[in-house]
């Protein structure tokens, strides 16, 4: 099961790679380490796969 997620902060633009704990589920905010900007990380699928998907966190979305 993948643990490092490569990911695109959404304000800034740059590439972060993203480790996630294996039994990670829901969402959780982490701030970007480039920007410091927070996330919010959604982690969604099974013990098959799971997807990460990181949008803003600051009330804009």
């Amino acid at each position: 099961m993948d643990e490092f997620f490569l990911v695109t902060c959404p304000f800034c633009g740059e590439a972060v790679e993203l480790y996630v704990e294996p039994d990670v589920r829901g969402s959780f905010v982490q701030d970007c380490e480039v920007c410091c900007n927070p996330w919010r990380v959604t982690v969604s699928g099974d013990e098959e796969g799971r997807a990460v998907d990181v949008g803003r966190a600051d009330g804009s979305e």
